[in-house]
């Protein structure tokens, strides 16, 4: 009887993405939303570089590995906080559209070929 790792982590996943949905919304709705839209997408890149070094990353020195693994962690969070952010400014139609494009980017963004790219591209060895 082999048990999945984790087997919890999808809805765990799930219940943060959608909480830091509300807090974009939050953010949108407020007075400051500029303010704190650039200040949330600082914490949850701060919040990611943590989170990376604590899991361990890669055990390789692979830049691109660990480009890949802080934008696995950031990436969703960040792009639910804009999602929330921007859900506020427009009708439904537009609700919806936002919604929609926000959940293919989670889903479907390519988080390993990018890390390999942006190495690839900007670090010296990469």
């Amino acid at each position: 009887m082999s048990a999945a790792p984790l087997p919890h982590a999808t809805a765990i996943t799930g219940a943060v993405l959608l909480g830091v949905l509300v807090i974009g919304i939050a953010a949108g709705r407020a007075k400051t939303r500029w303010t704190l839209l650039a200040t949330g997408l600082v914490v949850i890149a701060a919040a990611g570089v943590v989170l990376t070094a604590v899991g361990g990353g890669p055990a390789n020195d692979d830049p691109g590995a660990e480009l890949a693994a802080l934008y696995t962690i950031t990436l969703p969070f960040a792009i639910a906080y804009v999602v929330g952010w921007l859900v506020v400014h427009g009708g439904w139609i537009r609700r919806f559209v936002v919604v929609a494009v926000g959940a293919l980017l989670i889903v479907a963004f390519p988080y390993a070929a990018a890390g390999q790219a942006t190495a690839a591209a900007f670090l010296p060895g990469g």
